[in-house]
C-alpha cells in the first residue's frame, strides 16, 4: 500500500463503521482465548464454528475505502487494501467462459456448485449464466499495483472477511533510520484518504 501506508506505520482500525464481526468460536473472544493456549482445547476449538454474524454498522465499504481483511488463503493474516469494485447483495452476476474462473470463488463461497461442460456453465445442476449473490463482495487493489497481492490474485473478497476500515496512522517508526530520527512526527495521527 505504499506510498499511502509506509513500513513502520501503526494503524487505527475502525471496526464499528461497517459493523463489528461477532466471534465465530471461543478463541475469538478476548480473555477467554487464553484457554486456547492449551493444545487440547485449541484443537477442540478449531472444530467449533458459530457461523458469520455482524452487528449492524453505519455503512458498508465504499469504493476507495482502505479496508483490513483476513487473507483468503491464510485467514490468520490480515491484509490492507483499497476497495476498487463492489458486488452488492442481491445483485445478479453474469458468467461466461472468460469470467467464470475469476467469479467461481463467489459461487464456492455461497455453497453453490458449478462446473463448465461443452461451453455451458452449470450452477446448482442447471445450465445457467447468472447468479444472484447473497452477500456483498469487494474487489480490492493495492496502491502499489506492480507488487501488490490483491483481488487480481485471489478474486472478489466476501464481506465476511472484512475486519474494518483503516482510518488513520497512530504513529510511525522508520526502521531504516538511526536511533535519533526513527520517529516520523509528520505521520502522527495522520488521516488516510
Amino acid at each position: 500500500m505504499e506510498p499511502t501506508i509506509l513500513v513502520g506505520d501503526w494503524l487505527w482500525i475502525d471496526k464499528l463503521t461497517y459493523g463489528a464481526r461477532l466471534p465465530a468460536r471461543w478463541s475469538d473472544i478476548p480473555l477467554i482465548n487464553v484457554f486456547t493456549w492449551n493444545t487440547t482445547l485449541r484443537q477442540k476449538d478449531g472444530r467449533i464454528t458459530w457461523g458469520y454474524h455482524r452487528v449492524g454498522g453505519a455503512r458498508n465499504p465504499r469504493v476507495s475505502d482502505i479496508i483490513v481483511f483476513n487473507s483468503p488463503e491464510r485467514p490468520d493474516i490480515l491484509l490492507v487494501k483499497r476497495v476498487a469494485g463492489i458486488i452488492s447483495a442481491g445483485d445478479t452476476v453474469t458468467f461466461n467462459e472468460k469470467t467464470y474462473l475469476s467469479l467461481k470463488k463467489i459461487l464456492d463461497n455461497e455453497y453453490a456448485s458449478s462446473f463448465v461442460r461443452k461451453k455451458k456453465i452449470y450452477i446448482n445442476g442447471r445450465a445457467d449464466s447468472s447468479y444472484r449473490v447473497k452477500q456483498n463482495y469487494y474487489f480490492v487493489l493495492g496502491d502499489n499495483a506492480s507488487e501488490s497481492y490483491d483481488s487480481r490474485s485471489f478474486g472478489y473478497l466476501p464481506e465476511s472477511s472484512v475486519v474494518g476500515k483503516v482510518d488513520r496512522v497512530l504513529f510511525s517508526i522508520d526502521p531504516d533510520c538511526s536511533k535519533f530520527c526513527r520517529f516520523r512526527f509528520l505521520r502522527l495521527f495522520h488521516h488516510l484518504l
